[in-house]
C-alpha cells in the first residue's frame, strides 16, 4: 500500500471526526470493502489514527484550538473588549 494512500485515509478520519462521526463507524472496520484483510488493517488504523489526532487537538484545554481561544482572548483584552 502506497504512503498517499494512508495520508489519504488520515486526513478522511480527521475529516470525519470534524463532521461529528463517532469514532466507532470506521468505514474500514467491516468487511464489505474488497480489499486483502492487511489493506484493511492499514486502512482502518490509518483512518482511526487521523481521527485520534483531530479529537486530540479539539480538546478543550490542548492543541491549537486552545492557543487560538487564548491568543483571542489577549488580543480582545488588550483591546478592552470582553
Amino acid at each position: 500500500m502506497e504512503i498517499e494512500s494512508l495520508l489519504d485515509c488520515q486526513e478522511r478520519g480527521a475529516n470525519a471526526r470534524i463532521l461529528g462521526v463517532p469514532a466507532h463507524e470506521n468505514p474500514y472496520s467491516s468487511d464489505a470493502a474488497l480489499l486483502s484483510e492487511e489493506e484493511r488493517r492499514l486502512l482502518r488504523e490509518a483512518w482511526a489514527f487521523g481521527w485520534i489526532i483531530e479529537d486530540s487537538v479539539r480538546q478543550n484545554e490542548t492543541g491549537v484550538y486552545a492557543f487560538l481561544r487564548a491568543e483571542a482572548a489577549s488580543v480582545a483584552s488588550h483591546w478592552g473588549r470582553p
